[in-house]
């Protein structure tokens, strides 16, 4: 079981707009990024630094830093927190890995 206080901390330490930069192509628009959405295409998908979240308001998928990583790459839960951890050079407690 991954630590909830450890996923939190993950999720703060990771930068969301860095993240999903690496699949999509996103523009300041006022405090808001903006880009095509990765699952459905549609324009309407928007990345709040602020908030550390993602939402398609087409497809109605959103979430946090951990759930993008899910839905892109088609991990489980424990393997997207271990591809975050790999990615922010963090070890999983009690895992080992």
């Amino acid at each position: 079981m991954i630590p909830k206080s450890f996923v939190e901390t993950l999720e703060r330490k990771t930068d969301i707009e860095s993240l999903i930069k690496q699949y999509v192509a996103l523009t300041q628009i006022g405090a808001q990024l903006k880009g095509k959405c990765p699952f459905c295409r549609s324009p309407l998908f928007t990345v709040s630094r602020s908030k550390q979240i993602y939402k398609c308001f087409s497809c109605k998928k959103g979430g946090g830093v951990v759930t993008f990583v899910q839905e892109i790459e088609k991990k489980s839960y424990p393997d997207a927190v271990k591809f975050l951890a790999d990615l922010n050079g963090m070890v999983i407690p009690g895992s080992g890995i």
